[in-house]
């Protein structure tokens, strides 16, 4: 049975005898970035920034299903709540040959940009968190989380409405040949499982949430603040949420309770990026709650001179002209304010020359 959206009645943890439905957001998207290297890293801007929303289903599988949401965030325990992230490359936007979007038998090309909160073609991943957990995991959740970012996203390649995939009817085939990993759909461009390289993040990939006020109303938010990437070009996060310490009913290990797929950002060059936006309102505001964020009241946009191989070139001769002659004019001041000496008329001594 597929988790990933649905209601989940657990059996051990925090919701224990209780079944809570999840729902993830993407509030906030990372619009570019710079290519990561070990002494110039880069985090995505502005820092995306997900929200999670749990709950209450009450008699699930009847027709008096009943959804209330846990409004009061202070009731949830936040310890063991992590949020990951993959990264997936998105091909086809920024080459001038741009095919066709491949679109499903039956689909149509038009979609409305937005994000899904669950993926059904997915809903039958499960990851398999046996103990002891991971290093890099063990290691997030006992340490402070890097809880930061945030930013409202104004890039202008926003994600499509995620197309349904279609029926598996054999291992690796859908119907009409369509492959049966696709997750995922941008601008009608396929987003394909394997064709993750999530191995390209650098930072933290697991987040613990923080309660933020946000438009009158306390919200619990996943903010990743230090991701960075080590290739070029256009990629989407996918986000998926779990609890450590809870258990489903017919799992024994944690299963993933939500995901959404966020905006398309760009990962240029050194040479090619273009500078930074000044921080929005929410970045601020997570500021203020303690998120460690750099923040910026106006906008840095890089100086195409300094990168300039000429540029550098003529201020590396400037610098050494000016120091050659700084030494000339010392050393003249010194030969011209020294006090010249010569033998005097009796004895060993000197006489000092008007």
């Amino acid at each position: 049975m597929g988790h990933v959206g649905h209601p989940i009645r657990f059996t051990s943890g925090q919701f224990s005898g209780r079944t809570i439905r999840a729902e993830l957001e993407e509030i906030q998207k990372a619009d570019l970035g710079r290519k990561y290297a070990k002494v110039d890293r880069r985090p995505l801007d502005p820092p995306p920034v997900v929200t999670l929303r749990l709950f209450d289903v009450i008699e699930e599988g009847t027709d008096g299903r009943i959804e209330r949401e846990i409004e009061d965030v202070d009731d949830i325990r936040t310890h063991g709540l992590l949020c990951t992230v993959d990264l997936f490359p998105v091909h086809g936007v920024d080459s001038p040959h741009t095919t066709a979007p491949f679109v499903p038998p039956g689909s149509s090309s038009q979609h409305t940009p937005r994000s899904s909160p669950t993926t059904p073609g997915h809903s039958q991943t499960h990851y398999n968190f046996s103990y002891p957990p991971p290093v890099s995991m063990a290691t997030t959740a006992s340490s402070t989380p890097n809880l930061n970012g945030g930013m409202y996203s104004t890039l202008q390649f926003a994600p499509a409405r995620p197309l349904p995939p279609p029926n598996i009817t054999s291992a690796g085939v859908g119907v009409g040949g369509v492959p049966s990993d696709i997750v995922h759909y941008v601008n009608g461009f396929p987003i394909a499982e394997n064709s993750s390289v999530t191995t390209a993040l650098v930072g933290s990939t697991y987040v613990m949430p923080t309660a933020i006020d946000h438009k009158g109303k306390k919200m619990l938010m996943f903010v990743f603040s230090d991701l960075a990437v080590k290739s070029e070009g256009f990629f989407i996060l996918r986000y998926r949420m779990f609890d450590l310490f809870s258990r489903a009913w017919d799992k024994e290990d944690p299963v993933i309770q939500a995901e959404c797929y966020g905006g398309m950002f760009r990962v240029y060059s050194t040479k090619e990026f273009p500078g930074l936006q000044a921080s929005t309102e929410l970045t601020k505001n997570l500021s203020r709650y303690g998120v460690r964020l750099n923040i910026r009241e106006t906008e840095r946009k890089r100086k195409k001179s300094e990168a300039s191989p000429d540029h550098q070139h003529q201020h590396q001769h400037q610098r050494h002209h000016n120091t050659a002659t700084a030494a000339a004019t010392t050393t003249a001041s010194e030969v011209t304010g020294s006090k010249r000496k010569h033998p005097g008329g009796s004895g060993d001594g000197f006489d000092e020359e008007d």
